[in-house]
C-alpha cells in the first residue's frame, strides 16, 4: 500500500520530529505492534502521530485513539493497535483505490484544470456518500466509511477528500475543529483546506453533502468567510484570504439587493437546482415573494445562502 500525497503536518515537524514520524510510518506499513524510538522524551508523541493519521488517509487501520506511549531502557516505546488484519486492509484499500480508479477514468479528462477537477470531485462525493446516523461504527470516521460504504462522518468524508485530492496532484490537507449547527449547539468537525493556482481556501464536502447535492454553501471560502459556523485554531493552518475561486463569484451569483437577485432566479429559474449568496439582510419567508419557480427553497442562515431545488 502507498499514499504519495501532499505532507502538510509533516512540513511544521522539526527534524527530530520527522524522524519519528518517518519510523511511525514505515512501522504502520509493515503493520508493527511495538516501535522503539531514542532521545524523544522532549517530543510532543501525540502531535507527530496526529500529523501521520492526517497526512496519510492510508493508515485508517490504526486505532488511534489506543496508540500506547511507554518507556523502554533506550527512550520510547510505541504499542500499536490495529482495526483489520494486514490482509483485510489491504483488501479495503484496493476497493477504495478502485473506486476512486472509476472516478478518474469516468470524469477526469487529460488536461483538466485543477479546479474543475475540484468541482467533480465535490459533486461526485455529494452524489455518492451519506451521512452516517448514529450509533456510528468504526468504519464510518475513515476512508473506508465514505470509499467503500458509501456512508460516514465527517472525519471520514475529510480523509476522502484529501485522498481524491491527493489522486488528482492537489494540494489538501485536513482541518480539525468545532462546527456551530443551525440550532447554535456545536460538534467537533473535520474539514478540508486545499490550494489550487495559488489560492489556498476552505472546503467542507461534508457540510454542503447534509444541505443537499448541488450546494456549495462551503466551496472555497476564506477564512473569515468559514468562521460563521466553523470554529479552528488560525496558526496551525495556511492563511486563507478571499478569492475569485469560490462558488458563487466565478457562476455570477451574489445578489446585493432584490432587484439582482430577482434577475439571477430569472436568467436560471429553467435549473433544477441553483443557489444565491446574499449580501443583504433576509429571511426565509422574504424569500418566498422574489419570484422563485414552484419548487423547494433552503435558506442557510450562517451563510445567507438560498438553494432552490425542483
Amino acid at each position: 500500500m502507498d499514499d504519495k500525497g501532499s505532507k502538510y503536518y509533516y512540513s511544521r515537524l522539526s527534524d527530530g520530529e520527522k524522524e519519528i514520524y518517518n519510523s511511525i510510518c514505515e512501522a504502520l506499513l509493515r503493520f508493527e505492534h511495538v516501535l522503539s524510538i531514542r532521545d524523544a522524551s522532549s517530543m510532543d508523541i501525540h502531535k507527530i502521530i496526529n500529523a501521520v493519521i492526517f497526512d496519510n488517509p492510508v493508515f485508517f487501520y490504526l486505532n488511534s485513539r489506543r496508540v500506547m506511549i511507554g518507556k523502554s531502557p533506550f527512550g520510547l516505546k510505541l504499542m500499536f493497535s490495529y482495526e483489520y488484519s494486514k490482509a483485510e486492509a489491504q483488501s479495503l484499500w484496493q476497493t477504495a483505490q478502485n473506486k476512486i480508479d472509476r472516478f478518474i477514468q469516468t470524469y477526469i479528462k487529460p488536461n483538466m484544470k485543477p479546479l474543475a477537477r475540484q468541482i467533480e470531485a465535490h459533486r461526485w462525493m455529494q452524489q455518492n456518500i451519506t451521512m452516517a446516523e448514529p450509533p456510528y461504527d468504526r468504519e464510518c470516521f475513515s476512508l473506508v466509511g465514505a470509499l467503500v460504504k458509501g456512508c460516514c462522518v465527517c472525519e471520514g468524508f475529510a480523509h476522502a477528500y484529501k485522498l481524491l485530492c491527493d489522486r488528482m496532484y492537489i494540494a489538501s490537507i485536513i482541518v480539525t475543529g468545532t462546527g456551530i449547527k443551525p440550532d447554535g449547539t456545536t460538534e467537533a468537525h473535520a474539514w478540508n483546506i486545499t490550494r489550487i493556482d495559488g489560492v489556498t481556501a476552505h472546503i467542507d464536502v461534508t457540510w454542503d453533502t447534509i444541505y443537499g447535492e448541488g450546494s456549495y454553501d462551503y466551496f472555497n471560502l476564506s477564512d473569515d468567510e468559514i468562521a460563521v459556523d466553523h470554529i479552528f485554531d488560525r496558526s496551525v493552518y495556511p492563511k486563507c484570504t478571499e478569492n475569485n475561486l469560490n462558488y458563487f463569484k466565478l457562476n455570477g451569483l451574489i445578489a446585493h439587493d432584490r432587484d439582482e437577485l430577482c434577475r439571477i432566479i430569472a436568467n436560471n429559474r429553467q435549473k433544477a437546482v441553483f443557489s444565491v449568496k446574499l449580501e443583504f439582510e433576509c429571511n426565509a419567508s422574504y424569500l418566498a415573494g422574489c419570484g422563485f419557480p414552484p419548487g423547494k427553497l433552503r435558506y442557510n442562515t450562517a451563510r445567507n445562502i438560498v438553494l432552490f431545488s425542483r
